[in-house]
């Protein structure tokens, strides 16, 4: 019998994405998704109540009074950590993943093979990133439109040649992390971090198929990703974010005024020109398959609204209040 798989996610983001999400993990094999809502969503849990595997929980002030944390937890990492460990302990599936809601296993038959192959040592296998980036002047018509860029190697040399004076702004040519995400063998006894289990035991990485990380489904969902964390509080300690990633967000604190500035620097980040694209081909560093979730979305007797208009309109909705005081010109 083949090894099982479960997913587990901590979100706060639109319903259409999180039905997209649990509908496409269902479909490639997960046995269940694990969804915590970080505030109750009408919307989003009326969606996900129609796909079989996928259990819901409402992370509102009555769960975490009856947690051991006994509040709610500030810091939105923590949440991801208290309850990705709570479902290690509590599932039935072999394996665990652990991963963000704009996340997605680009062909979940290849992390099923990995796991039957996995030797009894790895402790988990590693996931690698594919990040989406759209070719210049080509946004595509929905949230999921794009092609997808992995993580250079030889930055020292490939970075300039590809980003040139903005390589600082990148973190081995992506935006976000080159991490990846971790599928934790579940008995293991391993604590379950957020890219992978602590204290680093011993794995494997799939070679087979990647993550496809969105890292913003549209550029405004993108710009305020990063006025979010540039106007998170300072605290001591090590730089969580990374270098790049406090770069991207400094710099587009310092020119959110000026919005042909701040346009221009989402675009660098996310746009691709002719010449990065012939680069990233001959590096062998692209993925230009499209990704569409829709079929399995309607599989399931679901058609959200997957259109980058829609979900602006939604994300215009949910965070009026933080874009009217940082960023009113998008309000």
């Amino acid at each position: 019998m083949k090894p099982t798989w479960a997913v587990v996610t901590t979100v706060d983001e639109p319903a259409p994405l999180l039905a997209s999400f649990a509908a496409h993990y269902l479909a490639q094999g997960a046995q269940r998704v694990h969804v915590f809502l970080d505030h109750a969503d009408v919307e989003a849990q009326a969606m996900l109540a129609q796909l079989p595997g996928c259990v819901v929980t409402v992370c509102d002030d009555a769960y975490w009074a009856a947690s051991d944390k006994g509040k709610r937890p500030l810091i939105h990492t923590s949440r991801q950590l208290y309850n990705a460990r709570k479902v290690y302990t509590e599932t039935d599936a072999d394996w665990l993943l652990h991963c963000d809601g704009d996340e997605f296993v680009r062909d979940g038959a290849a992390v099923t093979q990995a796991l039957v192959e996995a030797p009894a040592e790895a402790m988990y296998l590693r996931l690698l990133v594919a990040e989406r980036a759209y070719p210049k002047g080509d946004v595509g018509s929905d949230i999921f439109a794009g092609v997808f860029r992995h993580a250079l190697p030889d930055y020292g040399q490939t970075g300039p040649e590809v980003y040139g004076e903005m390589t600082g702004f990148f973190h081995y040519g992506l935006t976000g992390h080159k991490a990846g995400k971790a599928l934790s063998r579940v008995g293991a006894g391993l604590r379950m971090g957020l890219h992978s289990p602590t204290h680093k035991p011993v794995h494997r990485v799939i070679q087979t198929t990647r993550l496809l990380h969105f890292d913003g489904l549209t550029r405004l969902h993108f710009t305020l990703k990063l006025l979010r964390r540039a106007a998170e509080p300072e605290h001591g300690g090590s730089n969580r974010h990374g270098a790049a990633r406090s770069t991207q967000f400094l710099s587009l604190r310092e020119s959110v005024t000026d919005v042909a500035l701040r346009e221009e620097l989402v675009s660098v980040l996310k746009n691709l020109d002719h010449d990065q694209i012939a680069r990233l081909r001959k590096l062998t560093c692209l993925d230009e398959t499209p990704f569409d979730p829709r079929p399995v979305l309607a599989a399931a007797g679901l058609a959200p609204d997957l259109s980058i208009a829609g979900f602006d309109a939604r994300l215009r909705q949910r965070h009026a209040a933080f874009l009217r005081a940082h960023a009113p010109d998008l309000a």
